[in-house]
């Protein structure tokens, strides 16, 4: 993009730099996602999308080819953003899963761990909040990049979910009662990302922050251990999130 400065007397256009340009397309790509994540991908002008990420209006099209362009590539950006995060989850789980050898007090703490440490991604992380609210919106209205994220982030996370699911309830992973519970654990999980608002209006919070997620893990895993009849396990202290 383009900027200009005054020099004696006039104003003289300085060639974009490469620099410039990494930066433009950067801040598009931020700026597209929160605006897709809250208003929906119909909702949002290219006008609307260059006034946010501070561009050009051709600057969408010359480094995304597009509004179309754009929004892959911020739903290819979350798929990399949450690499870190979904490969050590699934790790964890099929080891978790098959180092408990069918202990239940084992189960519980893989349960326990693995709801902690989604719901600390989900409600912990300031970008992966937006990224989540994006992926239910896609969830609710597919668009033609849903199978994308189906293959690379939600069977891939579901299918190990699934392991420690059916290990609890004595039901082969590939059952459709334990895909279905799978299904309601993971969603619970996000839904309060996606309802924080709600949450800090009824509890009386500003804002998530870290004690307050730490207290909505402790609250949470119970119940979802008693979802699927594992025994609970002990907490750390006391609490209440204030």
């Amino acid at each position: 993009m383009a900027q200009t400065i005054a020099q004696t007397g006039r104003a003289e256009a300085r060639p974009r730099s490469r620099s410039d340009g990494e930066a433009s397309r950067a801040r598009l790509l931020d700026a597209a996602g929160k605006l897709f994540a809250e208003r929906g991908y119909a909702s949002v002008s290219t006008r609307a999308l260059a006034k946010a990420g501070e561009a050009n209006l051709s600057a969408i099209g010359y480094h995304f080819g597009g509004k179309e362009g754009l929004y892959r590539e911020v739903l290819r950006q979350l798929v990399a953003d949450t690499e870190p995060l979904i490969i050590p989850a699934i790790r964890g789980l099929h080891d978790g899963v098959a180092g408990a050898a069918g202990d239940r007090a084992k189960l519980a703490r893989v349960m326990t761990q693995f709801v902690h440490g989604l719901l600390g991604s989900v409600l912990g992380n300031e970008r992966m909040r937006w990224q989540m609210q994006l992926m239910l919106r896609e969830f609710h209205s597919p668009s033609k990049l849903f199978p994308m994220l189906l293959e690379e982030r939600i069977h891939p996370l579901h299918n190990a979910v699934s392991r420690l699911v059916g290990a609890a309830t004595c039901q082969p992973a590939e059952a459709p009662e334990t895909r279905l519970l799978t299904a309601a654990l993971i969603g619970q999980c996000m839904a309060l990302g996606a309802a924080r608002r709600v949450v800090c209006a009824r509890l009386g919070w500003d804002e998530y922050t870290p004690e307050r997620v730490d207290f909505i893990a402790r609250t949470i895993t119970p119940a979802a251990l008693a979802m699927f009849g594992l025994p609970p396990v002990a907490a750390d202290g006391p609490g209440d999130g204030s």
